[in-house]
């Protein structure tokens, strides 16, 4: 039917970086950055929420599969991405945080198609 083939998995394009459902990789130019796992999810949750704010909840659910979690095992795992971005909490590029809320991601999300160039 009219399903995509896997090597046209959705990517985004996230300000200057590249996330990749296919591959599950986020880059920067041609430096693939250290984001896996449940940090990855966490950032492509953001990214289908942009540009909107990402509740404490739906990162919960979508993230931890609805598994109890508390804000502070969000928090970390926050931290996490922001560590593997390099991005300073104090002087955010690209996670912003709605303090008591949730998150959302500062640059403008795209999501792009084809072979990335």
């Amino acid at each position: 039917m009219g399903s995509q083939p896997d090597n046209e998995a959705l990517r985004y394009q996230i300000g200057d970086l590249f996330l990749d459902t296919g591959t599950r990789r986020v880059s920067r130019g041609d430096d693939v950055l250290a984001v896996s796992g449940l940090t990855f999810d966490l950032l492509l949750t953001m990214a289908n929420g942009a540009p909107s704010l990402v509740s404490y909840d739906e990162l919960a659910r979508s993230v931890w599969g609805g598994r109890p979690v508390t804000p502070e095992t969000i928090t970390q795992r926050v931290k996490l991405l922001r560590d593997a971005l390099a991005d300073d909490a104090g002087a955010p590029r690209y996670v912003e945080l709605v303090r008591g809320q949730g998150y959302r991601l500062m640059p403008k999300v795209e999501a792009v198609s084809g072979p990335r160039e």
